[in-house]
């Protein structure tokens, strides 16, 4: 048996050799714990009698062959955990992080410097206005007059019939705005107040304003200052706003 032990470790010899004679030496990959028995103790006895060294290491991965010189090193297998066969190590965890938080201020700069103009919301186009109908002879200067001059405007007016009309069609094309309702060209102001949701939420009181405006207009009634206060009040409470609470 020892014979055959030597003849084939020879053999191995020979032939890797041949195969890897270009190599410089062999790379022991993995090494194992001897084996122990009698086997071995006289394949030891019988290695020293021949005078060959006893020295031996038993490999399990070996890279290179043993004819090619001494070892180089002996290494160990990488076993170091990875997860799906993807490693990732500290330095491109931390790289990744400072990426993060480069992005995170160049988009904070972008939103808040610089005025903060490439990022800031586009401004609201002002809401639309409808076209009045054209018996109501009312210019475009009148239209865009701000709500609290008109309101001092018609208060001054001698004639409270033509001031109630006067208020009455704004308070009519505020609420053809607000509710996005158009109104025809040939509309009396009846049948622009017809064409208005009945859930808007001045309706009830437009109704009343329209109600007055026609007994004055068209029915004659005389004005009181009371009346004229309640009109001016209804106008205020549909063209100024009221600012919030808090503010």
């Amino acid at each position: 048996m020892l014979r055959a032990a030597f003849a084939a470790l020879a053999l191995t010899l020979l032939t890797g050799a041949a195969a890897l004679a270009q190599q410089d030496g062999y790379r022991v990959i993995e090494a194992a714990d001897p084996p122990r028995g009698a086997d071995l103790d006289r394949l030891m006895t019988e290695a020293r009698l021949r005078r060959i060294d006893t020295g031996m290491t038993y490999v399990t991965r070996l890279q290179g062959d043993l004819a090619d010189g001494p070892a180089i090193e002996l290494s160990r297998p990488d076993v170091s955990p990875r997860r799906d066969g993807i490693g990732v190590d500290g330095g491109s965890v931390s790289a990744m992080a400072v990426i993060g938080l480069f992005l995170l201020g160049l988009v904070l700069w972008m939103r808040f410097g610089g005025s903060g103009n490439l990022l800031a919301a586009a401004p609201k186009p002002d809401r639309l206005r409808h076209a009045a109908p054209e018996s109501w002879a009312l210019t475009e200067a009148e239209r865009m007059t701000d709500p609290q001059t008109l309101l001092d405007q018609i208060a001054a007016m001698p004639d409270r019939s033509a001031a109630m009309v006067r208020l009455l069609h704004h308070c009519l094309l505020f609420a053809g705005d607000d509710s996005d309702t158009r109104f025809a060209r040939a509309d009396t102001e009846r049948d622009a107040f017809r064409r208005l949701p009945e859930g808007w939420r001045f309706h009830q009181p437009l109704a009343l304003l329209l109600n007055a405006t026609e007994l004055a207009h068209y029915g004659g009634r005389a004005v009181d200052e009371a009346g004229f206060a309640r009109a001016l009040e209804t106008g205020r409470q549909l063209l100024i706003p009221k600012k919030p609470a808090h503010a």
